[in-house]
Parts: C-alpha cells; structure tokens; sequence
C-alpha cells in the first residue's frame, strides 16, 4: 500500500514540475539556512555551559562609549585586587591575558603549536577552579607554571618529561569557554609603586565570581561609578556581563557576522521556510481540488477516508523528504565554507546532530499544518468532489488559496523593503565622502626599524608618501585631552578632545581635506592647531580662528573625519603638527603614509617590504590600505546583505511561482466562463480586468500588512547608527512596483494563454 502511495505521489510532482520543484528549493534552501545559523546561535549560547557556578562568574569591561559597543574588554590588572578589598559582593576576583600560540621548551629549542595559553594570578583558581585547586605552593615563585592532563601527554608524545616545566597539571578543560588553556602562568599580582601608574594599562582581562545570594544589580551599580585615589584615570564606570553571554555580548573584531546580525538572518531564514511551506500548502491544497472527480471514484471503490488521508499525506511527506534530503546536502556541500565564515571550532557531527534535530521539527510542524487542510477537504462528499461548488467569502473565491498567497506576499514585500533599506544604509555608510580622501592610500608600520623617506618615494608607482601617525586611519590608538578653558570661555566640565599628530600643512594636503576656515598649519610651528566641526560646535566657538586652546593657537576649521565605526558618532579632534622644524629628507621613520598609482597596490607592498628588508628589518612590518580599514567596520553588514539578499531572491522566486500557480487554478476553474465571455465579444483586455481585481486586491493589503511592520524593524535597526538614511517614499513605491509587477505578469502570462484558446474546443472539454 505504502509503495502505491509512493508511486502515486511521484506521478503527481512529475505532472507539475516546476512548481514542485521550486517548493522544494524553497524549503531545502531555508532549512539549510536556518539549521546552519541556529546551530551558530546554539553553539555561542553553550559557552562556558561546564564552568561550575557558571551562573555567579562575571566578566568586567569597561564603558568606554567611544568604541563599538560602548565597552572595553580590557581592564588594568590592578582592579581583581581593588575589586575584592572594596565590595563585600566579590567572593573573588582574577585577571588573566590570553593568546593562542606557540608554547616553547627547552629554552626555547622545541615548541608546541597552537597551544591555549594564559598568565594570570592565584585568584583564577577561586574563581573557576574552587573546589578543585591545584596545590600551589606559597610565596610564589616569579613563574610558575601548569598544564592541562592532554598538556602533558602531548609533551610525552614528542619524548619530554612535563617536570621540568610544569609545577603540576590541572583536569582538562574544553575550550568551549571564554578561558580556554592549555597552559597556565601563575604570577604574583602586582603591587602598586609610588612612581608607577599601573591602573593606566588597560590590557588585562577581569574575572570576578560573586558570593552566594549577593545581589548583582546593587554590585552593577556600584561598579558604574569607581574612582582610585592617585589612578590618575578620574571616574571609572565598569560593567558586569555574565560568563556565559561574554563571547557573543562584547564585540569580537575578528568575527565576521555579529551576533546580532546572526540573529536577523536565522529569522529570515525561517521566513523563506514558512513562504515555501504555504506556497507548497496552496500548490497542494489546490491540486486536491482539481483531483475531486479522482477521489471521488475512489471513495466509490470503497476507499476510506483514512486510505485517501494516508495517500494525501504521503504525497506531502514526500516533497518534505525530498526538500529536507536535498537541504541536508546542502548542508553538508557548505560545511568547510560555513567553518570559515563562523570561525567554530566544534566536530561535524555537532553540526550534524543540530541539523537533524531542526529537520525533524520543521517535518512535524510542517505534517501538522498541512494536516488540517487536508483533513477539512475530505470531509466532503461524493457530490461535493464530483460537481465542487465555488464559495464565495466577502467576495473572494478560494480563501485559503488566497490566505495562503497573501502570507506569500507579506512575506516577499517585507524582505525585500528589509533589503532594499538594508542596502541603501550599507551604501551611505560606505559613501566616498567621509571628510577626506582614503582611495589608493597604504600606511606602513615598522616595529623593528624604518627606513628614509626618500627610499620610499623612489619605488615606481608611489606617487606621494608623508610620515603619518597611527591615531588616525588605522587606529594604532588613541590620545586626548581634558579641555578646562578655551580661548576666553572656561568650562564648568571639563571637555575630552581627541589629539591627532599630524606632519604639518603635508597633512591636509596628502588627504584633500578642505580647510572651512581660516588657514592650514605651518611647517615648523608647532604652537598651531586645527580643529573639526564637532570640536567647534562642542566648544561653543562662532569664530574659533585665533583662540588659545591649552598650548595651542587654532588656525583653522577642517570637517569631521569618519576614522572610526559608522556606530560611533565623530568625537572632537585637534589636529596638531609635531614638526619642529623642516623635516630632513633623509630621516628615518618606520611609520608612513603613501599613495600610489592605480593598479600599482601590489606591486608597491612588495618593493616596501623588500627596502625593509635590505635595511635589516624583515619582520613587524604591517601594510594596510585605508579603504580596506574603513570597510571592515561594517564587514558584518556586509556579509549580511549578501545572504538577505539571496534569501529575498528565493522569497521573490516562491512568490512568483505562487501568483502562476494560484491564477493557473483559478483559469482551469473558469476555463468555461472565459470562453462564454469570448463568445459573447469579451476581448482579452476585458477578461484580463475579470481577474486582475483581486489579485491587486490582495498585493496592496500584503503592502498595507508589510510595509508597517518593515517600518518598524528597519527604525529599530537604523537607530543604531549615527549616520541613517530616512525612509523615503520612493522606497516604498518601488517596492510596491517590483511586487505588482511580479504579480501582474504572472496573471497576464497564464491568462493570456486561456484567453487565447479556442472556445468551442474549451466548451467542449469541461
């Protein structure tokens, strides 16, 4: 029986191929979307699920409003310390630096790659290891140091005795964690010295874990506003993130897809799933009513209501496999792609287990919808199959024919307005216009040496090189200032500036920034200044020209620059030249500016590495381009535009597919009221009007229901963003025209064909 079901089924996809086989794209494309993203999201949400008290551990990040996310990740090292001296709350606390490189042995003869390393202090084992410390013996050596129990083994594998290196090993720890290792560095924690500013490095990572029952908020809030006597860093404001949300919470520049943006996508993902779902739905539904005559005889031949329901759903439970089967090869095709754009480090079969799990849900909910429709339709009876009456509800025929279309059309209008708003942002953010000229532009940072400026200018193809600081574009930094007074005005907050040292007059005129007033600075002058926009704006200044701020005389205005993430608002910024005198052509400096011809890019990295290298430097050299720079502040964005948009495209294409499969079973259903209406002097124009009306019908409410909903995510999304586009009317118009179109030509290209048949052959037919 299950077999002549099958045989069935297969016969019925055959005899409408396109429109099943565009169903199962639909589906096998979604499900492989969805189930990749979702196992992202599941994998980022399990951090840390093994750290025992994972729920009292915290990691401290620093407010710090100018960078993305309005946090710093690092923090000085002597805050454990401070934290567990002055808030009962604390039951420890530890900061730790952690890398991932090479663990060298034997002074430094031998190594192991790609070892988990970290250097810490004796608080980390309160805080994750509390009832299971090592022994550590006390006062603590200047370095001591512990392995994992595979640590050790992997150093038995290559012939070494772990003793030697290692004062113990520790339980292996999976480095599913925000604290993975390998190696652990115990140091005494640092004691504060009279002549030394230790809470100005911000280059320690703070752990601390909170006593049983303490409140959290009221420890947040103390912690928002923290100032150390002589820690000359003023008012610091810190936060609390917990353990197990710190990997996807703060910002990781490495990612290629925030956390976020992930999010988006999985609820686009499932989107495409449900437009697929309903567009089978609609396409099957409909089939079961061209099929009445053919139940009906079954019925007659003593076929059951279950037997038909079993035939029906085996028919739907096929194209679900089929779309499943096909969207798990996907998956599987896609795996190493998917690896590197995720940068997880998790076994296949982790992937595999999660696509199987949401397989099976989307297969129930997708059986259990379809259920009930099929389930209603053969309820009715032999008559009802074999002369099937046209309901009509508020003047629309086939009403779940065109529910079904409707949710289609939702769909596919709202993805496409996200797309279209998503694009147009993504295109402001990387407009040309950010304040100066970034195009053909390289820095060079040398560690290790420079070499003269002269040798520069020499390599073919660099048409213009200046010494250039690393506070501006790449950031290599930041500098500022606390401004008290400017000028006659004295301030009752102090105002923060940011300081950019730029090689006098050679700056603005390397970048093209224009100077909106006043002159550009003069070479061997330090005392002068420039300042932007929001620094003139800020200061309360109408003619800044000529004021004294701090050391410096402002001699003109520039525009903001957009040197930072498009998250971030432009800061107030002096410009201030460090050149005391002409600078000497031969001096040497590892740190430029250049510009060269197009096309030349790689040819000039490859000569400035190689005059590095005759110099003696062959290491530590960075070459960036600044265009490069400034796009990989929105890399995410990027990447999210690109796989919306191919989940907008396959939307567009079910809906397409929908609209031809919904007015093709209209046609078969009135084949012989459009050739009456022939016969009787109705022109195609005429017929085309008959039906077009509830088509439009439907595509403007699916408008009226998308277009607010749209509105709404996209002002959401947009807030974020200091630079926004506005949504203009002509975006919704040209969604609307795309969508309309869409649907129009859909209608006209199946009714012009039966409007174009011979009516006598049509009368004769039906």
């Amino acid at each position: 029986m299950i077999l002549y079901f099958l045989k069935v089924a297969w016969r019925n996809l055959l005899k409408y191929k396109a429109q099943s086989v565009i169903s199962i794209l639909g589906l096998a494309i979604g499900f492989m979307a969805f189930s990749f993203t979702m196992s992202w999201i599941s994998f980022e949400y399990s951090y840390d699920s093994f750290t025992p008290d994972a729920d009292r551990i915290y990691q401290v990040v620093k407010v710090d409003p100018k960078l993305p996310g309005g946090i710093k990740k690092t923090t000085p090292e002597p805050l454990p310390l401070y934290l567990e001296s002055t808030f009962p709350e604390v039951e420890a606390a530890t900061s730790a630096y952690a890398y991932k490189g090479v663990f060298y042995f034997n002074d430094q003869k031998d190594s192991i790659v790609d070892c988990y390393q970290i250097i810490t202090d004796t608080s980390f084992f309160n805080v994750f290891y509390a009832d299971n410390k090592p022994l550590i013996k006390h006062p603590i050596p200047s370095d001591v140091f512990y392995a994992t129990e595979s640590m050790m083994q992997r150093l038995k594998a290559v012939g070494e005795d772990p003793n030697p290196f290692f004062s113990g090993s520790i339980p292996d720890r999976s480095y599913h964690s925000n604290v993975p290792f390998d190696v652990i560095q115990v140091r005494q924690r640092q004691q504060r010295k009279d002549d030394d500013c230790i809470w100005c490095g911000y280059n320690a990572i703070t752990f601390l874990k909170v006593k049983e029952g303490a409140d959290v908020n009221a420890l947040a809030k103390k912690m928002s506003h923290i100032e150390v006597e002589n820690s000359f860093q003023g008012v610091m404001s810190f936060k609390l993130i917990p353990l197990r949300k710190a990997h996807y919470q703060i910002p990781n520049e490495k990612t290629v897809i925030q956390f976020n943006h992930l999010k988006i996508f999985a609820a686009v993902s499932l989107m495409v799933i449900f437009c697929g779902l309903f567009n089978y739905l609609m396409l099957f539904v409909n089939r079961i009513k061209m099929r009445g005559k053919e139940l009906a005889l079954r019925k007659v031949n003593a076929s059951s209501d279950k037997q038909l329901l079993m035939m029906l759903m085996t028919e739907f439970f096929l194209v679900l496999f089929i779309s499943l089967f096909i969207g798990g090869l996907l998956t599987e095709c896609l795996y190493p792609s998917f690896l590197k754009l995720s940068m997880i480090e998790a076994p296949r079969s982790y992937f595999m287990l999660e696509a199987l799990l949401y397989g099976c849900s989307i297969a129930i909910i997708s059986i259990v919808t379809a259920f009930f429709p099929i389930r209603l339709l053969m309820k009715r009876s032999i008559r009802e199959n074999i002369q099937p009456e046209t309901k009509v509800f508020g003047g629309i025929q086939n009403r779940f024919t065109v529910v079904s279309l409707l949710i289609q059309l939702i769909f596919g209008v709202l993805l496409l307005f996200c797309s279209l708003v998503f694009y147009l942002q993504l295109r402001n953010l990387n407009r040309s216009d950010i304040g100066f000229d970034r195009f053909n532009i390289n820095t060079i940072q040398s560690w290790y040496g420079g070499v003269p400026i002269d040798e520069i200018r020499k390599i073919k193809g660099v048409e213009e090189v200046i010494p250039f600081d690393r506070l501006f574009l790449p950031r290599g930094g930041r500098a500022s200032s606390n401004i008290t007074e400017a000028g006659d005005k004295k301030f009752a907050e102090a105002v923060e500036v940011e300081i950019v040292n730029v090689n006098g007059p050679d700056f603005t005129q390397f970048f093209s920034i224009p100077i909106l007033s006043g002159r550009n600075l003069r070479q061997g002058v330090d005392e002068e200044c420039l300042i932007n926009e929001t620094a003139k704006r800020v200061l309360g200044f109408d003619d800044p020209i000529g004021k004294k701020l701090q050391d410096w005389v402002i001699v003109g205005v520039i525009p903001d620059l957009y040197i930072d993430s498009p998250l971030l608002p432009v800061l107030p910024c002096v410009y201030r030249s460090l050149q005391t005198k002409v600078p000497d052509n031969g001096g040497v400096s590892g740190s430029y500016a250049y510009r060269y011809s197009p096309d030349n890019r790689i040819e000039t990295e490859q000569a400035i590495l190689a005059v590095f290298a005759k110099s003696g430097v062959t290491k530590g050299v960075t070459i960036l381009n600044m265009d490069d720079v400034y796009t990989d502040y929105t890399k995410s964005e990027r990447y999210l535009l690109v796989l919306l948009g191919l989940m907008t495209l396959v939307a567009l294409l079910i809906v397409t597919f929908g609209v031809y499969s919904m007015i093709t079973f209209s046609c078969n259903q009135r084949r012989k009221e459009i050739a009456i209406r022939k016969v009787n002097g109705a022109r195609i124009s005429e017929i085309f009007r008959l039906f077009i009306k509830q088509y439009v019908f439907v595509t403007v409410l699916a408008c009226i229901i998308a277009f607010p909903m749209g509105v709404y995510v996209m002002q959401r999304w947009l807030e974020q963003y200091v630079c926004r586009i506005h949504l203009a009317w002509w975006i919704f118009v040209s969604v609307f025209g795309l969508i309309l179109l869409i649907v129009v030509a859909g209608i006209f290209s199946k009714l012009y064909k039966a409007a174009s048949e011979n009516p006598a052959e049509t009368v004769k037919s039906v």
